[in-house]
């Protein structure tokens, strides 16, 4: 980004004096997509009623190591709306007051859970931003991903966020998916581009342990995308994109000016954020620590007054140098070398010399005397340099 870019000086991440992130994990969806390993289970009232009464007791106690107002909330799961205006109301009432007008307030959500009574109590709530799943306009994707809506249903759900207020959007979409081509994937870009998102997140299809779609891949009954058309997928969307006016800041993230993911910076920053509800994961103080992903467990443990089960590391010397120059990476204006040194005293060229010269030599990374980022023809492959950097860091921690 040039200097004097109004839109960098406008970026709430240029504002360091602000710190404090929440993430809150909901549970609940109305039915399991295949492609997916976070952790939810379909929805019923009386198990989200004790969600909510343990994640409210979760949160007044993490909250205390948290600033007010907040930076960033952000609510996901899972599918946040199912809960309901009732639910989310009760989930949400803690949140609101810490939060003020500056707060970047988000939630995520899913084409055929949004409706009207549910979008009125989130803008109520003070929710301002809303990230909707629509990962493909092709009915047959659709059904490989398990989704459970259709395509006009999307249109439907940015119709009904817009009237209730929302002011940020955005959608997310997925390429690589079975049976997938390059023309079904710009038709689906074309599509969500008509739809005038605020944000936009593009993701490479991975088959996890453990999901359906996984299963189908080890029993042959789907294939991979071939890596040469995943490749143009994701030029394709690089180029749409950017004539959609959306600026490519993140490896798979696209926003128009001021409406980059304050939240997610905060991840890419390596920067403190507490989350609350099963399988949520917190970094404070220079540790990790993540709930177990088992809900019956969590309401078990913060109703006989203890914190939910959960495991953690500790992060320091090197390896948390080589976290946050891994993350730092996946931004496209790469890691600003001097408030790196400022954070831990040496350069990261010297921190990190065979990683970075092996990658500069071959035109992956670019080094500047101010910053290190990777080069925009080598993102689609950024996952190799990032796991050499981590991997280098292991060797002296």
């Amino acid at each position: 980004m040039v200097k004097g870019d109004p839109c960098k000086q406008n970026h709430p991440e240029v504002s360091p004096a602000r710190r404090g992130a929440l993430y809150v994990h909901v549970p609940f969806c109305l039915a399991r997509c295949r492609y997916c390993d976070f952790y939810s289970r379909v929805f019923d009232a009386s198990a989200g009623a004790e969600y909510v009464r343990c994640a409210r007791g979760e949160l007044a106690v993490g909250a205390r190591r948290l600033d007010v107002p907040l930076a960033s909330v952000f609510v996901g799961g899972g599918t946040p709306s199912v809960l309901g205006p009732r639910l989310l109301r009760e989930l949400l009432s803690d949140v609101r007051p810490r939060t003020d007008g500056d707060t970047e307030f988000s939630v995520e959500d899913n084409p055929g859970a949004v409706d009207e009574p549910t979008a009125a109590a989130l803008v109520e709530l003070g929710a301002n931003r809303v990230n909707v799943g629509a990962q493909s306009f092709e009915p047959s994707e659709l059904a490989v991903l398990g989704r459970i809506h259709d395509p006009p249903q999307v249109i439907q759900a940015v119709q009904i966020l817009r009237s209730a207020g929302f002011r940020n959007v955005g959608l997310d979409l997925i390429y690589g998916i079975p049976h997938q081509t390059l023309q079904t994937w710009k038709s689906s870009l074309d599509k969500v581009l008509q739809l005038s998102p605020d944000h936009l997140s593009c993701y490479a299809l991975s088959f996890e342990q453990g999901t359906a779609l996984q299963e189908d891949l080890l029993a042959g009954r789907v294939m991979e995308m071939d890596e040469d058309v995943q490749r143009e997928c994701y030029r394709t969307v690089i180029a749409q994109a950017r004539q959609g006016g959306l600026e490519h800041y993140e490896i798979s993230n696209f926003a128009r000016c001021g409406c980059r993911c304050r939240h997610n910076l905060t991840y890419w920053h390596n920067e403190p954020y507490l989350g609350v509800g099963p399988s949520a994961a917190s970094y404070l103080d220079g540790r990790r620590l993540t709930n177990n992903a088992d809900l019956g467990l969590y309401v078990a443990a913060i109703s006989g007054g203890k914190p939910p089960p959960a495991s953690g590391e500790r992060l320091t010397g090197r390896k948390l140098m080589a976290e946050t120059l891994m993350l730092g990476l996946r931004l496209t204006q790469g890691v600003v070398r001097a408030q790196f040194m400022t954070r831990f005293g040496e350069d990261p060229l010297h921190a990190f010399p065979r990683s970075i010269a092996r990658y500069a030599q071959l035109g992956a990374l670019l080094v500047d005397p101010s910053s290190i980022r990777i080069s925009p023809d080598c993102l689609f492959a950024a996952d190799t340099v990032l796991a050499d950097v981590v991997a280098e860091g292991a060797e002296n921690p």
